[in-house]
C-alpha cells in the first residue's frame, strides 16, 4: 500500500518538475525569495546559539 503512495509521490514530483520547472526557477531566483532564505539562515543561527548557550 506505501509503494503505492510513495509511487505516486514521485510521479507527481516528475509531472510537477517537467510542466513548471521554469516557473519554480524563477521563483527561487527572485529577490523576495533571497531575503527569505537569509531570514531562515539568521533564525537557524540564532537557534543554534541558543542551544549551545543553553548545554554550556
Amino acid at each position: 500500500m506505501f509503494k503505492i503512495f510513495a509511487l505516486l509521490f514521485i510521479a507527481l514530483g516528475i509531472y510537477i518538475g517537467m510542466n513548471y520547472g521554469d516557473e519554480v526557477q524563477n521563483v527561487m531566483d527572485s529577490d523576495a525569495f533571497e531575503k527569505v532564505q537569509e531570514t531562515i539562515v539568521d533564525g537557524k543561527d540564532l537557534v543554534v546559539d541558543k542551544i549551545e548557550d543553553a548545554v554550556q
